[in-house]
């Protein structure tokens, strides 16, 4: 059955508010906790959490996730996203599995095949490092955990999909990079596969994502069909452009696709990500 009592740090983001959905759903006793109410920096606070709610798993969603401003705020992005995963994953130990979520940003974006979760990590921004950092942080500490690494994620709150859809409000036609790949998430999909990995007990290090690939062009061209024939923007002309011809402060991996064999052996594979973009349009009110 798994662990059947979390806390959800994070949760009011997209992530922690899918998982608590699911907990909801899986009859699981969720107790979330957003930033506001957790910092999960402080080992004082963390300490009191876990002795209020007795989770068997925590799940962490914290992290400073601005790529860009994590270039000018290192800082801050080294004590959310290296920091306070070590923080959570000692206070989580001999007590409860502790399933922090990652990142593709990991890696450089050189490779031509999916990459596995053994593949080499060689992070190009200050947001990879930090969150390699904590992954590293989260092993050190030895206790029970799963590491999840994710990518390009959409649901309710601010994400590439929305920040599309308005932009094909406000604009006659859209400049999208195609040049960088991945694997387009679904926040519900990826809570839903997070939930079946801890009912089969998996521990170490797992890749989660919708099943296909795109570009962030793919996307972007899929995002205001959708929301074109929904009625929530014009459907305006999207043109492909390389990286190169958007500069941004921080270096992007170009192919991020994350292997997902190990996943499938667990008998988890989640939904096309053409298939889970629609069911986020029905559900989660993109506007």
């Amino acid at each position: 059955m798994g662990p059947r009592r979390w806390l959800v740090t994070g949760a009011g983001g997209q992530l922690g508010r899918a998982l608590l959905a699911e907990a909801r759903a899986q009859d699981v006793h969720a107790v979330g906790l957003s930033r506001a109410e957790l910092d999960v920096a402080d080992a004082d606070a963390v300490k009191r959490a876990l002795d209020r709610a007795q989770p068997d798993a925590v799940l962490n969603c914290a992290a400073f996730t601005a790529v860009d401003r994590c270039e000018t705020e290192q800082a801050a992005a080294e004590r959310a996203n290296a920091f306070a995963p070590g923080l959570l994953a000692q206070a989580c130990r001999g007590a409860a599995v502790l399933v922090h979520v990652s990142t593709d940003y990991v890696f450089d974006g050189r490779a031509s095949r999916p990459l596995a979760e053994d593949a080499p990590t060689r992070p190009i921004s200050v947001y990879g490092r930090t969150k390699l950092a904590g992954e590293q942080a989260v092993r050190a500490a030895g206790g029970e955990h799963l590491i999840v690494r994710t990518q390009w994620v959409f649901g309710q709150g601010a994400n590439f999909v929305r920040t599309i859809v308005r932009a094909a409000g406000q604009q006659s036609s859209l400049r999208v990079v195609e040049d960088q790949l991945g694997r387009p998430t679904w926040a519900t999909s990826l809570a839903q596969g997070i939930a079946a990995a801890l009912r089969a007990s998996a521990r170490g290090t797992l890749h989660l994502a919708n099943e296909g690939t795109a570009s962030f062009f793919d996307l972007a061209c899929a995002a205001v069909e959708e929301g074109a024939r929904r009625g929530l923007c014009p459907n305006v002309p999207v043109h492909a452009i390389p990286t190169s011809d958007m500069p941004r402060p921080a270096e992007r991996p170009l192919y991020g696709i994350l292997g997902l064999a190990r996943a499938r052996s667990l008998g988890i594979s989640l939904p096309h990500w053409r298939a889970a973009l629609a069911s986020h349009f029905a559900s989660d009110g993109v506007a």
